[in-house]
């Protein structure tokens, strides 16, 4: 507004200047208060949502404490419908997965872990799921499904770890060096907190059995020729 115009003329200004605006003022007024209470609304039900899965998750901790197979599922069930993009949802598969194996079912236990694992970020949870997943298959005795599980997945935080379960399979599969090697790996833990129980892996390398003199010295026939 000129500041040498006169009192009125300014006011008549204004005045003419709103007649023209005003409702773009009020337009962009209603816009910012809906953008508001749009962006708070949004935040009250992200806030609800994460309060609800977690009562939900809550819940089925204690359920698992009491080892209520049927009341555990039916809670999971709706963690997974109506949070199933959550880390409650993430963190219920690997609880269901713990109950199921108490309950002595190993197969639906290595079906949560397995959904666990449908891409390949190699997230903490994916890293937890795969160790237990290895453990799961070595009770069922697939060795060659755990090395088709863990070998090419060594080269993240629970190398340690999963290099112990690899050794185990190679003993299975009665591969001794292999599983030594693989052992040896895993004593390699430098982590401020232990990964595996060094002393068990040790006493795992002790019991391999050893190789006999038939098995470094070539076999040859009563002529002395080598055997192929």
């Amino acid at each position: 507004v000129d500041e040498f115009l006169s009192e009125q003329e300014q006011i008549e200004q204004i005045r003419g200047w709103w007649s023209k605006n005003r409702n773009y003022v009020y337009i962009a007024i209603l816009f910012c208060a809906a953008v508001v209470f749009g962006n708070n609304t949004w935040k009250t039900n992200i806030l609800n949502n994460q309060y609800e899965a977690s009562t939900l998750f809550e819940e089925l901790t204690e359920e698992v404490v009491q080892s209520d197979l049927e009341a555990g599922e039916l809670i999971a069930g709706t963690i997974y419908s109506d949070f199933g993009d959550s880390i409650y949802a993430k963190q219920t598969r690997l609880v269901m997965a713990r109950l199921y194996m108490d309950q002595g079912r190993d197969g639906k236990a290595e079906d949560e872990l397995r959904k666990l694992l449908v891409n390949n970020k190699n997230n903490e949870f994916q890293l937890i799921a795969r160790h237990r997943l290895a453990k799961i298959l070595l009770y069922q005795e697939k060795p060659q499904e755990v090395l088709s599980l863990l070998e090419s997945h060594t080269n993240n935080a629970f190398q340690v770890p999963y290099n112990e379960l690899i050794g185990d399979a190679y003993l299975q599969l009665g591969n001794f060096s292999a599983a030594e090697t693989a052992y040896q790996i895993a004593l390699q833990d430098t982590s401020a907190i232990p990964l595996v129980d060094s002393a068990l892996i040790q006493m795992k390398i002790y019991d391999l059995p050893q190789q006999t003199i038939d098995d470094v010295l070539p076999q040859v026939n009563k002529e002395g020729e080598r055997i192929q």
